[in-house]
């Protein structure tokens, strides 16, 4: 699939730290995109919502939460809860939405769009998420003092795979969703920066076999998920703005 001018995938020699292992590792794989007319939350929502993934996620459209963490099974029992009343976007216990500490399978499609009919699966994936959280980064351009710096608004959420030990091989996802607002004249909407770092002896043979893989299926990833959101085509994404 052709990716848009706004979206990007590249393959990383210098890795990128990730929260839980930091600086270590072999490679990252890096993709960008502008997403229009979407605030960061509810590009969340739409990664958090694993019920969505089947109308645009190619790479990984089916998640399956283990037993004992799925908000399926304490839904009946335990009301949604919130991090904090100022930002609703960060609900937690909506059944099948991911949690930090959420652990599950999703379906990998390596080798082609797993929203295609009689497409093959790859393989289950084990991961757990790592971080959900809010995200606010200075403007780089601002001219304020440290203390009144113009900020951006956003969110990072993190998973790291499971299934290697350690020392042969780990991985972690991280994904920044950073808003955009360029007033009346400019562009509106949310900046996606997605990247998974690997490492472990086993890395330098994941580069080599499926590494540009990698790279395409992150960026179709990207690419879904701007459609999704930001093109009109996303009528199913639950944004919790305003939400009470």
């Amino acid at each position: 699939m052709p990716l848009s001018n706004d979206t990007t995938s590249t393959i990383q020699t210098a890795p990128i730290p990730t929260p839980t292992y930091g600086p270590s590792g072999s490679f990252t794989v890096l993709a960008k995109t502008f997403i229009p007319h979407a605030t960061p939350a509810t590009v969340l929502s739409a990664i958090r919502d694993t019920k969505t993934w089947s109308q645009w996620n190619g790479f990984t459209p089916l998640f399956t939460f283990k037993s004992s963490l799925s908000p399926e099974s304490t839904s009946q029992s335990t009301p949604e809860s919130r991090t904090g009343d100022s930002d609703p976007a960060l609900v937690t216990g909506k059944s099948g939405w991911l949690d930090l500490g959420s652990e599950g399978d999703m379906t990998v499609f390596m080798n082609g769009d797993g929203l295609v009919e009689g497409s093959k699966k790859s393989r289950e994936q084990g991961m757990i998420i790592t971080v959900l959280e809010p995200l606010t980064t200075p403007l780089a351009s601002s001219q304020d003092s440290a203390q009144n710096q113009t900020r951006k608004k956003g969110y990072r959420i993190a998973w790291k795979s499971v299934g290697y030990a350690k020392w042969q091989l780990h991985s972690e996802r991280v994904t920044e969703l950073v808003e955009v607002d360029e007033g009346s004249e400019g562009r509106k909407g949310t900046e996606y920066v997605c990247w998974e770092t690997f490492g472990g002896v086993l890395a330098p043979v994941v580069r080599l076999a499926v590494g540009g893989t990698l790279r395409e299926r992150f960026g179709e990833y990207a690419e879904g998920l701007r459609g999704f959101c930001g093109e009109g085509t996303g009528k199913g994404v639950e944004s919790f703005e305003g939400a009470h």
